[in-house]
C-alpha cells in the first residue's frame, strides 16, 4: 500500500524445502519469495506447479503463492490459493496451521466476516494457545457491529489524486490548508527503476494545490530536486509554519533494500534545500526509521522504527528536540499501550493531543485499521478504533486532520479505490437533530393554521404554523433544552359555518438535547383541548358568608386559572360568579359582582393584564345546566336526580323532596365560571413583557 509494504525488512518464517531436486522456476521462486519480491515470486512459482512433480513441494509452492498475493494486497487471489491449500490438506496443513490464521485475514479483509470467523474458530482449535484466533474471531464481530451502526464521517475518494498505482499518505504543506504533499508510486518520476517487489516504481513525493474557482485538487506534480532521488521517497510530513518537510528516504541498491531513515528538507521560496539525514538513535540496530511527524511546537518527532528492544515488528517512537545539541535526542518506545506484537504505522498528533494511528496488532476489522489515543498525563490512554466508515476491511494506514475541523485525508485500499491505494478525504457533518409532529383536537383530527412554539434554554424562540394536516417542524441546536407548546388565536367555523373552533393551548413538552452526537429526529404530538362556548366551572370557590373577600382555599383554587391565562396568552375571559336564588336578587347580583371583581383582581396581581378579564356578577339569573361533565362526577342516585340536561332553577329545586336534596342543588348553583370571549388579544409594552416572564 504505501512505503512500508516495499521497503520495511519483515521477519518471516520460512518453510525449507525438504526435497533436493527443484525445477529452475522454483528455485527462482524461492530467491525471490526470501527477498519478498512478491511480484516475481508468484510469477516464477506459477511456472514451477506446472513442472513439479511432487506433491508436497506442490502444496508448499500453492501456500507461497497465496502469501505473495496476501503480500500484494490482491486479497481475491490470496482467499483462492489459501482455499487451494486448505482444500489439499492432509499432513501438510496439519503441520503449517497457521494457513487457517492467513486464510481468515484475507478473507476478514474482503469483509467475509462470518466466513472469515470461522476460519479463526478453526485455527483456535488447531493453536489453542495463540491469541491471533481469539484476536480475530473477536474483530469479525466487532465489524459487522460497526457496519451495521457506523459513525457519522462522510468518506469520498480524491479522484484528481490517484491512479491505478499506489497514491498515500499525504500532508499538508500550506498553512491555508490548500497545498497536500504526498507519496505515489506512478511511473515518471526520479524513483523510476521497477521493483520485482510489487512491480511498481519506485514512490517519490508529489505536490497538488486546492483550486479556488473549481475546488478540485490540481494535476500533482513531482517535488523539485534534491527531495526526490533514484531511491524510494514516501510518508511526508511538514511542521506547522509549512517551512521544513521530513520524509522517509530507503536506499534501494539492485533490488535490495538496504535500509530506511528519516530526512528533512528546509524550504526555500518553491524548491528545498539538501536533505539531511536525522540520526535518531546513537547505536542504532534499527534497519528502518520512517514515518516522522512533528509536533506543532517543533518540541517532539514521532516516528516508527523497528529498533531493537520494542513491543513488536515495528513500533512508534518519540523523540524531543534538544536546543544546544539542535537534534532530536533521547528516542522513547510510546509502550505497550500504543504498541504491539504487530506493526504499528504512521503517527499523527492532533491539536488536541491526541495520538492518531495504524496498526494491524490492536483487534480491528481489517489488515490495518486506525485508532486514537487521548493524551494523558503521562503518555497516552486506551486506544479507540476508529470504526466505520473511517476503517474498512482492508488497510486504513494513515489519517490527518485540518486543523482542530472534523475534516481531513486518509489512506485506504479499500473497495473503490481507483488504484492499489488511494487518498481519500473524510469529512464528519454537523449532527442534524429536529423535532416534528401533528397537532390536533384532543377529541378529534388534526389542527391546521396552530401556532406552535419553541423556547430554547438559549433564550432563542421559534415559531411555526402547522399545515393542512396539523404538522409542523423545528431544527434544534445541539447541547440546548427546550420547551414546545402549541396554541390556537384565531376562530374558525366548521362546514356548516356556525360553530366556532377555539382552543385551549397545549400542555407543555420538554425536549432535551444535550449530550447527543448523532442526527436525529424527535416526534412530538401536541393536542389542545378545545374551548367549549358556554362557561367553564372553576372548582367550588368558596367565600365567607356574605363576603367576597378571598379565602386562602380560594386563592389556590384560582391558580390554575392563573396559569391556563399564561400559557394561552391571546384569550381575554369573562369571569362570572353565580348565586342560589335564594335572598333578594339585587343583593345576590351585587355580592356576585363583588366576588368576581375579587377573583379578577387576584389573578392580574399574579401577573395576568386586567384587561384580558371581565368580571360579571350574575347573581341568580343564571342557573346552572346539567352537562355530561358535571354528569359523570355525580354518585348514581344524585344522577337519577339530575339527569343530563336539567336546569337548576327556582321551580325545579322546590320540586325536590328533601331538603337534603335541594341543598346539593343550591351548592351547584353557587359556582365561579370563566368564559372565553376572544382569542385575539395582544400585549403591548411592559404588559407582553410581564406575562412572557
Amino acid at each position: 500500500m504505501t512505503i512500508f509494504r516495499t521497503t520495511l525488512i519483515v521477519a518471516l518464517t520460512l518453510l525449507a524445502f525438504t526435497v533436493t531436486a527443484q525445477n529452475k522456476f522454483t528455485i527462482k521462486g524461492n530467491e525471490a519469495f526470501e527477498k519478498q519480491f512478491w511480484s516475481a515470486a508468484i510469477d516464477n512459482y506459477k511456472v514451477a506447479l506446472k513442472k513439479e512433480k511432487d506433491k508436497e513441494l506442490k502444496k508448499l509452492i500453492t501456500y507461497r503463492i497465496a502469501q505473495s498475493y496476501e503480500k500484494t494486497r490482491d486479497m481475491d487471489n490470496a482467499v483462492n490459493w489459501y482455499k487451494k491449500v486448505v482444500k489439499k490438506g492432509g499432513a501438510f496443513t496439519e503441520s503449517n496451521p497457521e494457513i487457517y490464521l492467513k486464510l481468515a485475514n484475507s478473507l476478514k479483509k474482503k469483509q467475509m466476516y462470518a466466513e472469515a470467523m470461522d476460519q479463526y474458530i478453526t485455527y483456535q482449535g488447531k493453536v489453542p494457545g495463540d491469541e491471533a484466533g481469539v484476536k480475530g474471531a473477536k474483530s469479525c464481530q466487532l465489524a459487522m457491529k460497526w457496519i451495521a451502526k457506523p459513525t457519522r464521517y462522510l468518506v469520498e475518494n480524491v479522484k484528481q489524486l490517484n491512479t491505478k498505482n499506489n497514491d498515500a499518505i499525504p500532508t499538508y504543506a500550506s498553512k491555508k490548508k490548500d497545498q497536500l504533499i504526498f507519496q505515489s508510486y506512478r511511473s515518471g518520476g526520479v524513483g523510476s527503476g521497477e521493483t520485482d517487489v510489487s512491480g511498481e516504481a519506485f514512490p517519490d513525493l508529489y505536490t497538488s494545490k486546492l483550486e479556488k474557482k473549481t475546488g478540485q485538487w490540481s494535476s500533482p506534480t513531482l517535488l523539485p530536486d534534491p527531495v526526490n532521488t533514484e531511491f524510494a521517497e514516501g510518508a511526508p510530513s511538514m511542521d506547522k509554519k509549512c517551512s521544513t518537510l521530513y520524509f522517509t528516504r530507503c536506499e534501494n541498491h539492485e533490488k535490495e533494500i538496504k535500509g530506511c531513515d528519516i530526512y528533512k528538507a528546509t524550504k526555500k521560496g518553491d524548491a528545498y534545500g539538501a536533505p539531511m539525514k536525522l540520526e535518531l538513535f546513537d547505536d542504532s540496530t534499527a534497519t528502518v526509521n520512517c514515518h516522522p511527524f512533528i509536533t506543532a511546537d517543533g518540541s517532539k518527532l514521532y516516528f516508527v522504527s523497528n529498533v531493537q528492544g520494542g513491543q513488536g515488528g515495528s513500533d512508534l517512537w518519540v523523540s524531543t528536540w534538544d536546543k544546544k545539541e539542535k537534534k532530536f535526542v533521547n528516542p522513547k518506545n510510546l509502550g505497550d499501550e500504543i504498541n504491539t506484537a504487530g506493526h504499528e504505522f504512521y503517527p499523527f498528533i492532533h491539536e488536541d493531543g491526541t495520538l492518531y494511528f495504524s496498526s494491524n496488532g490492536h483487534v480491528g476489522m481489517g489488515g490495518f485499521d486506525l485508532f486514537k489515543s487521548a493524551k494523558e498525563k503521562k503518555g497516552f490512554g486506551p486506544v479507540t478504533n476508529l470504526k466505520v466508515p473511517l476503517n474498512s476491511s482492508a488497510d486504513d494506514a494513515s489519517i490527518i486532520f485540518d486543523g482542530d475541523f472534523e475534516r481531513g485525508f486518509i489512506s485506504s485500499n479499500r473497495a473503490g479505490s481507483k488504484g492499489l491505494t488511494d487518498i481519500w478525504s473524510f469529512v464528519l457533518p454537523k449532527a442534524e437533530v429536529f423535532i416534528e409532529g401533528v397537532v390536533a383536537d384532543c377529541a378529534g383530527g388534526p389542527i391546521k393554521n396552530a401556532k406552535v412554539l419553541l423556547k430554547g434554554s438559549d433564550g432563542k424562540n421559534q415559531g411555526a404554523v402547522t399545515d393542512e394536516n396539523g404538522r409542523y417542524k423545528f431544527k434544534l441546536e445541539l447541547g440546548l433544552m427546550y420547551t414546545l407548546m402549541a396554541s390556537h388565536d384565531s376562530t374558525s367555523t366548521n362546514e356548516l359555518g356556525t360553530e366556532k373552533q377555539m382552543f385551549f393551548a397545549s400542555d407543555k413538552k420538554s425536549v432535551d438535547v444535550v449530550g447527543i452526537e448523532d442526527s436525529k429526529t424527535f416526534v412530538q404530538d401536541l393536542c389542545m383541548e378545545k374551548i367549549p362556548e358556554r362557561g367553564i366551572e372553576l372548582p367550588n370557590i368558596v367565600y365567607d358568608y356574605n363576603k367576597a373577600t378571598l379565602t386562602k382555599d380560594a386563592k389556590n383554587k384560582l391558580q390554575g386559572l392563573v396559569t391556563i391565562m399564561k400559557d394561552n396568552p391571546t384569550l381575554v375571559i369573562e369571569l362570572g360568579s353565580h348565586t342560589d336564588f335564594r335572598g333578594p336578587e339585587p343583593y345576590n347580583e351585587k355580592l356576585a359582582t363583588a366576588r368576581a371583581n375579587s377573583a379578577v383582581k387576584y389573578i392580574s396581581e399574579n401577573g395576568v393584564a386586567i384587561d384580558r378579564m371581565e368580571a360579571k356578577g350574575y347573581g341568580e339569573i343564571v342557573p346552572k345546566t346539567i352537562d355530561s361533565t358535571v354528569f359523570s362526577k355525580m354518585t348514581p342516585k344524585q344522577q337519577g336526580l339530575f339527569p343530563i340536561g336539567t336546569i337548576l332553577n327556582e321551580k325545579y329545586i322546590k320540586s325536590l323532596k328533601s331538603t337534603a336534596t335541594q341543598e346539593i342543588a343550591h351548592q351547584m348553583n353557587r359556582r365561579t365560571e370563566f368564559k372565553v370571549l376572544r382569542t385575539d388579544y395582544e400585549a403591548k409594552g411592559e404588559e407582553a413583557a410581564e406575562e412572557e416572564k
